[in-house]
């Protein structure tokens, strides 16, 4: 079976929804091509910094687009949800905290852009249950083809 970030946003632009309305937040809107782009970006950051596949990652973000960004940029490496973990997005805006520095979230966006992370082919035993578990709304609304509402 092809990887949960695949099915729920690179197949959602390949097959029509590019320009549809993937969250509305406090900021305004972003489209499901938006979105692909900015977790792609933020994923390749996450890699660029040395976090690989099956690393311990919690977030700690208000709920609304970088929650999401961040979640799908997880998805996208194989990042594991853990609230004990070393490495972890935390504030507004957030800030990557690594053992050995911090980086802020506008950084990481522009260093993924000149690397985007693409979407792996499958995910290892038990992964997709465990993001959809950690983060169902985000899944199961995207998968839907719906939009992320957080405006409050």
């Amino acid at each position: 079976m092809t990887s949960v970030i695949y099915r729920v946003l690179d197949a959602q632009v390949i097959h029509g929804l590019a320009d549809n309305l993937a969250i509305e937040d406090q900021r305004g809107t972003m489209s499901y091509a938006e979105l692909l782009h900015e977790s792609a970006s933020i994923a390749g950051a996450f890699t660029s910094v040395g976090i690989t596949p099956g690393t311990g990652f919690h977030i700690d973000v208000a709920p609304g687009r970088e929650l999401v960004v961040a979640v799908l940029a997880c998805a996208r490496i194989g990042v594991l949800p853990s609230p004990a973990a070393d490495i972890r997005l935390a504030g507004v805006p957030p800030v990557l905290h690594l053992p050995d520095t911090e980086v802020p979230w506008h950084l990481l966006i522009q260093a993924g852009r000149t690397d985007p992370e693409p979407a792996p082919p499958d995910d290892p035993e038990g992964y997709e249950s465990r993001m959809r578990e950690a983060y169902p709304d985000i899944f199961n609304a995207l998968e839907a083809g719906e939009t992320i509402v957080t405006v409050g």
